[in-house]
């Protein structure tokens, strides 16, 4: 009985977790730079940036997932910028950074996600020498969607 209610669970979490409508694609920039989630017309100046690490996505699997995110610093500002990011939708879905796939220790980043390319603030809270996996988390069902390793 306790299998079949664990089995039974489980599935619930899966369905929950079901495709719905597409993200919505990142706000244009006149100048075509990717633009900020939280304010749409600021757009990403790379000069004086330093680049730190960066990653490629992967599905985990049931979700599909792509394109690339790279981590900046200029005057102690750290930036997540993403490129051609592109992931299946699901509800709740937050990105995170996570010191492993399973979001055992983790900051989270935003609860916003667009397609395409766009740029986040990494929270001054965030420890970049554990936390180097960049994840698409399924907050309300605990499921992982996507993650890209930072190196």
């Amino acid at each position: 009985m306790k299998n079949l209610l664990f089995a039974v669970s489980l599935m619930w979490s899966i369905m929950a977790c079901q495709k719905t409508e597409e993200l919505a694609p990142a706000p244009a920039s006149p100048t075509g730079n990717p633009t900020n989630i939280a304010n749409p017309s600021q757009t990403f100046d790379a000069t004086g940036q330093k680049l730190l690490s960066q990653g490629t996505f992967m599905g985990s699997g049931r979700y599909n997932a792509s394109g690339s995110v790279k981590l900046y610093e200029k005057d102690g500002k750290r930036t997540l910028l993403f490129e051609n990011f592109k992931v299946d939708n699901g509800p709740d879905l937050r990105l995170y950074l996570s010191e492993d796939k399973v979001a055992s220790n983790f900051v989270e980043v935003s609860s916003k996600l667009n397609s395409g390319a766009f740029f986040v603030e990494v929270p001054a809270t965030a420890n970049l020498q554990k936390q180097k996996f960049v994840l698409i988390w399924c907050k309300a069902f605990t499921v992982l969607f996507a993650d890209a390793e930072l190196k």
